[in-house]
């Protein structure tokens, strides 16, 4: 991944995987996982820095384990 990414891609992989939007504080959007708990991910403009979408899919691939 480079650059930023669309804040819409983020939510649908992380919601695939069994994350849900909990609340959104600011710019943060907090993610809630039944067995992982949270994930906050900064949006600014609907993108996404490359580095929170990293940690997008390092928590999507944990749920595979």
């Amino acid at each position: 991944m480079s650059g930023e990414i669309r804040f819409a891609e983020l939510q649908r992989k992380l919601e695939a995987h069994g994350w849900r939007l909990d609340r959104i504080n600011g710019s943060h959007h907090i993610f809630q996982h039944p067995t992982k708990g949270t994930l906050s991910i900064p949006v600014h403009k609907n993108k996404v820095k490359a580095v929170y979408a990293r940690k997008v899919d390092k928590a999507c691939e944990e749920e595979k384990k």
